[in-house]
């Protein structure tokens, strides 16, 4: 299973966040840092289960606000 989580930090705490997300080895896959609603979009993969405790994880860190992540479906 695949998933994407888009996380809002606090003003000037980006770099600090996904440094600590990158921190996460299990299940984390790649870190960015972007442009738009989102200021990091973290790439996951493993069972639900796996993915769930990385974004409990993810919610932990000091100066995320909000979290939104996207499960890939399988086509047909």
């Amino acid at each position: 299973m695949k998933a994407l989580t888009l996380i809002t930090t606090n003003a000037g705490k980006v770099d600090s966040v996904a440094k600590t997300v990158r921190g996460i080895k299990k299940g984390v896959k790649d870190v960015l840092i972007v442009t738009g609603r989102a200021d990091v979009a973290v790439f996951s993969q493993g069972s639900l289960k796996d993915i769930n405790n990385t974004i409990m994880k993810i919610g932990k860190i000091r100066d995320v606000l909000t979290t939104e992540t996207m499960f890939e479906l399988e086509a047909g």
